[in-house]
């Protein structure tokens, strides 16, 4: 028996519908200037812990650890939920969620 697979091009691209919480009309930048405040905040204080120099010691090798991840972590998914609010876009693209969920 052979194989018959036919490959059959796609007529539209592939994306994904974002579902998060509901912003009221008119309610986007103020959303966008808390979470972006939130962001800097959390590179800051993930950038404070990173090069403090009383941390260097072996018993603080899983907090830096940590705060990599959540600088990575944050970098990663925040710059698109801010696009989000100020465009009001929802989707992404397909190529656009497998790049983002490999990032880390």
């Amino acid at each position: 028996m052979e194989n018959l697979t036919v490959r059959i091009p796609l007529k539209q691209p592939i994306v994904f519908e974002l579902e998060g919480f509901y912003v009221p009309p008119g309610y986007g930048p103020l959303f966008f200037v808390l979470a972006l405040l939130t962001f800097m905040v959390t590179l800051l204080g993930n950038g404070v812990v990173l090069s403090d120099p009383k941390l260097s010691s072996p018993m603080f090798f899983f907090l830096c650890n940590l705060s990599l991840v959540d600088m990575a972590y944050t970098t990663t998914t925040v710059p698109n939920m801010l696009s989000g609010l100020v465009t009001g876009a929802s989707t992404i693209s397909a190529q656009g969620f497998f790049m983002t969920d490999m990032a880390y």
